[in-house]
């Protein structure tokens, strides 16, 4: 009867590693609930296939830890999705640069990633410039009208932080910190 256990153990788990998706060295389904595990396989096929939306899902699941924490991996697919286009992926780059997750921070990288983000119309994106810029953390190359409509399609939209920066801007106008 043991000799039965470890022959199912040891095809067990070759078959459970045969299955699982590495990378940088590590199976990336480790910790992953096994009845999810042929979704995010699926998910992991079409990434490396070249779909962008597939690509920045990736990448968030390693950066949530949804699939175990893996911010090298987390990195390199939103850079993949970035180059392929998404917004979503820029702005997770933004927040990498920005808090030095990963790579160096570099406050410089992460505006261009911010930048190009909401450029691509990613609404967290243009929230988060907007905010920058009324404070005046970031002035230089924003248009502050532009950025006002859109706190004002945001706010319509229901979004709750665009709702505060405009409901603070048009409260006190001298809360705009860009110019001064």
């Amino acid at each position: 009867m043991k000799v039965f256990f470890k022959f199912f153990a040891v095809f067990f788990a070759v078959l459970a590693a045969g299955c699982c998706c590495q990378d940088d060295g590590g199976n990336f389904l480790e910790g992953v609930a096994v009845e999810e595990r042929p979704a995010i396989k699926e998910v992991w096929d079409k990434a490396s296939s070249g779909d962008t939306n597939a690509q920045t899902y990736l990448g968030v699941l390693f950066y949530t830890g949804t699939v175990g924490r893996n911010n090298g991996a987390a990195f390199t697919w939103f850079k993949k999705a970035s180059e392929n286009g998404s917004g979503e992926a820029d702005y997770f780059l933004y927040e990498m640069y920005d808090k030095g997750i990963h790579v160096k921070q570099n406050a410089e990288t992460a505006f261009k990633y911010l930048q190009s983000s909401a450029s691509k119309g990613f609404t967290s994106a243009r929230v988060k410039l907007a905010e920058l810029y009324l404070n005046g953390e970031r002035t230089e190359g924003l248009d502050k009208e532009e950025l006002l409509e859109w706190l004002g399609t945001y706010t319509e939209q229901g979004n709750e932080k665009a709702r505060d920066l405009l409901a603070k801007f048009q409260k006190d106008p001298s809360a705009d910190k860009s110019e001064k």
